[in-house]
């Protein structure tokens, strides 16, 4: 017989729900994903180029969707939804991967799967605006397939 949790039970063994110890592993696995794959994604993308602002070489990635050329380390302040600014400048691009990542269901079932498509999954870069959405029209597509209705 298979053991479903009931959404927002407390499991007796860990202390926490079963959503908490979702969010827990994805906190854990995000920082493993940024110091490793990403990083050496990044590294063999980037090229050198000139930064109009200061005349000085830097390293620069294009976004694969618009073709804009952004600094590597180049930060901005970015606009919330809420309105206003965000309080600390945040990098101008993000790293997409291109199928998404599989969804952490059953933790017992889906773990080495989310993980492996989370490091070893196809990977571009985009800028903000079009990561943001790319992402929006892979999660209405989730939705749609789970029988969802979108936001």
């Amino acid at each position: 017989m298979k053991k479903t949790a009931t959404r927002g039970q407390i499991d007796p063994i860990t202390g926490i729900t079963d959503g908490a110890m979702k969010a827990l592993l994805k906190s854990v696995l995000r920082p493993c994903w940024r110091r490793t794959s990403r990083k050496t994604f990044i590294d063999s993308v980037r090229y050198h180029a000139e930064n109009p602002k200061t005349g000085r070489n830097w390293f620069v990635i294009d976004c694969a969707d618009c073709q804009r050329v952004m600094g590597v380390s180049e930060k901005e302040f970015r606009t919330l939804k809420a309105g206003g600014k965000s309080k600390k400048p945040r990098s101008v691009y993000e790293i997409h991967h291109k199928s998404g990542v599989t969804s952490l269901a059953d933790i017992r079932e889906t773990l080495g799967e989310h993980f492996h498509s989370l490091i070893y999954g196809e990977m571009e870069v985009l800028c903000f605006s079009c990561h943001a959405a790319q992402t929006a029209e892979q999660t209405s597509e989730r939705n749609k397939n789970k029988g969802l209705q979108p936001k």
